[in-house]
């Protein structure tokens, strides 16, 4: 079974994990000496870690409303298919 998360529920997650790893990137970047390269890979390693969770299943995300939910989708695909008909 697997285990996955609702829309708002995963909203939130994403919003708070990429609000987290920002700030460690801030907060880091100073104390790592000019190496801007690692932070970038901190922040690219944070995004694929995310998306990584997202294609997975448990993050089912709707990113607050901007992207459409499956019932939307649904729905456009029946109307597409129904006017090609």
């Amino acid at each position: 079974m697997k285990f996955k998360l609702g829309r708002k529920a995963s909203d939130i997650v994403a919003a708070l994990y990429i609000i987290t790893t920002l700030f460690v990137r801030l907060y880091l970047e100073p104390q790592l000496g000019g190496r801007y390269l690692l932070s970038v890979a901190l922040g690219a390693f944070g995004l694929l870690f995310l998306w990584a969770l997202i294609k997975s299943g448990f993050l089912n995300p709707s990113f607050f409303g901007l992207w459409p939910g499956e019932a939307e989708e649904q729905s456009q695909k029946k109307r597409q298919s129904l006017s090609s008909q």
